[in-house]
Formats: structure tokens, sequence, C-alpha cells
């Protein structure tokens, strides 16, 4: 039933509302006060009646229903709201444009609504995009083998391998390579540049371990200057800096590379399923085995290194000190 209140009364053409007693024509439904119709006496479009006129509304007195995605108002008659699109009476609401949506998110007073932002984003945005992107081929490999391959932690690579082969990116931040180094690399079973930036690391050490030798007066010590040897040292710190950053940079760009690599070989030798599953899964993953054996392997080559010095180690702890 239609809500008269706010609509003009068709004797005397004042506003309506809540408080007045309205009559409505039977025959037109034309809305009146009822003094007014009382003084009327009949209603004042009875010469319309049987002709199939019906009382309309004023367009500016129709009521209005509000989108309850947007606020915008509609017409209540309007099935979908004008300025977003959603659709009323139903759950889903139409994906309304960029511009739209930015539009949306700006308040009357000139500040930006986060709130409403975060909302639309969560509705049909950046995280939906992102799970539906995740179960593509990446690398022509379907994400299902990169799963299995992986481990458990396979969705947040596989979000990252996707975002990087959609947008053409070879860089993505890797906080475990960079705080890790060549240990990130044997964890993840890369074995290339795992031992590429394991030499590179010694390599760099190199400088402050014959800096070392000098200090204890060594017999080993090499016939080289202690300021040649410092100057050495503060190049390879810098340069130990800069292979740090580019593993943190790159770290997943190249055991990409080389998991897709493995994979592919494994497809090829392996067509049947279930073989191929048990072959990713020990293939891939992790190996803790991998980083306990690099430290080990390390400790002991310090402790010979140490049978290497001086007898002057007081020079030496003073330097680590």
């Amino acid at each position: 039933m239609y809500q008269f209140t706010g609509c003009p009364c068709s004797v005397c053409g004042k506003t309506l509302t809540d408080t007045d007693d309205i009559v409505v024509c039977p025959d037109c439904g034309a809305p009146y006060h009822r003094a007014c119709y009382q003084v009327q006496g009949a209603c004042v479009y009875a010469g319309k009646h049987g002709t199939g006129f019906e009382w309309t509304p004023p367009a500016s007195a129709q009521p209005e229903h509000k989108c309850p995605n947007c606020g915008a108002p509609n017409p209540e008659s309007a099935q979908r709201c004008s300025h977003c699109g959603y659709v009323f009476g139903s759950e889903q609401a139409a994906p309304p444009p960029r511009v739209d949506a930015n539009r949306q998110a700006q308040q009357p007073g000139g500040g930006f609504n986060y709130t409403r932002l975060y909302q639309e984003a969560q509705a049909g945005g950046y995280w939906q995009a992102s799970a539906a992107s995740a179960d593509e081929p990446i690398d022509g490999i379907p994400s299902d083998e990169w799963a299995t391959y992986l481990g458990p932690s396979s969705p947040a690579y596989l979000r990252d391998f996707s975002q990087m082969q959609k947008y053409g990116r070879k860089s993505s931040i890797c906080f475990s390579a960079l705080l890790f180094g060549p240990l990130y690399f044997f964890y993840r079973k890369a074995w290339k540049p795992a031992f590429v930036f394991l030499a590179v690391d010694l390599l760099l050490q190199l400088p402050s371990l014959l800096e070392l030798l000098v200090l204890s007066e060594s017999a080993f010590a090499p016939a080289i200057s202690g300021s040649t040897l410092l100057f050495l040292a503060q190049i390879a710190s810098i340069a130990s800096f800069a292979v740090m950053v580019l593993s943190g940079m790159f770290a997943k760009y190249l055991y990409r590379r080389i998991a897709a690599e493995r994979i592919r070989r494994i497809e090829a030798e392996f067509p049947d399923k279930s073989k191929r599953e048990a072959v990713l899964r020990a293939q891939g993953g992790v190996s803790w085995a991998a980083v306990v054996g690099v430290c080990t392997a390390m400790v002991v080559l310090g402790a010979v290194f140490s049978l290497l010095l001086g007898p002057n180690l007081q020079a030496v702890m003073g330097l680590v000190l």
C-alpha cells in the first residue's frame, strides 16, 4: 500500500503529514485531508472516473528507496541502483566501475571513507582476484602440481608466483632469504643458488679471515699489509650487503625457475599421476637436514681455521669483540 505522507492534498495542495487525518478516493486513489474532502463533497477527479484514470503522486513527492550498497536515492519502483548498479532484493551487488567505487568512498566533507573502500575490496576486489589468479597455471604447470611440490606453504608461494607471472616481475621480497641468505635455498632444496650464494659468502669473508691471520702473527699469514687487508675487508662488507639485498629480492624468482624446471622433468618422467605426486613430494617441500648439515659444516670449517691462527690471539679477540 502506498504511503501518502509527503504528497499534496488534492484540494488545498498542502503536504500531507503523519499526523493528518487522510482519506483516499476509492475510485482513483487521490489523497485528501478529511476536512478538505468533506468541504469539497466529492473527488476533484470525479469527471475522470470510469475512464481508467488513476491518481499518481507528483515526481517531487514520490518516495525514495535508498540503495543499501552506496546509499544513493532511487525511485521506489527501481529494480537496480542508478548509481552503483546494485540489484534491489538481491544479496549480490553488480561490481561498480573502479571510478565509481572511488567516488563512493569519498565523503561529503571531502575526506576519504577507508571503511567503505575496505568493504568494497572484501566484497569483490583484491583478495578474490588474488585467490582466483592463484588457481591459474604458472609457467604452464597446474596449480595442484605446484601445491604438491611446494608443500604446506604453497598458498603464499602460489599467490606470489601468480602475481610475478601476471605482471612480468622478477623481484618479490623474501625476508627469509634476506635474513638467512644461502640457508633459505638449502631449506627449499634449491641447490644451485644455495651453493652459489654460499661460495660468494665465503669468498667475501676471505679478506677478514686473512686479516685475522695477520693480526695473530700466524705462519700462514699472507705478505699483505694490514691497511690493504682492511680496505679489502671494507669492500667485501659492502659487497656482502649488496648480495644480501639481491638475495632477498630475487630469491623467489630463482626458486620458482628451479622448481618449474624440476616439476617439468618429473612430469615427463612420470606420466602416472599417483607416482608423479609421490615424486613431487619427495623432491619438493623443505629440508631441515640440509640446513643442519650446512651449519655443522660451517662450524667445522671455523674450528679448522682457528688451528691456523698464530700465537697473538689477544689481538684477534680484540678485533672480534
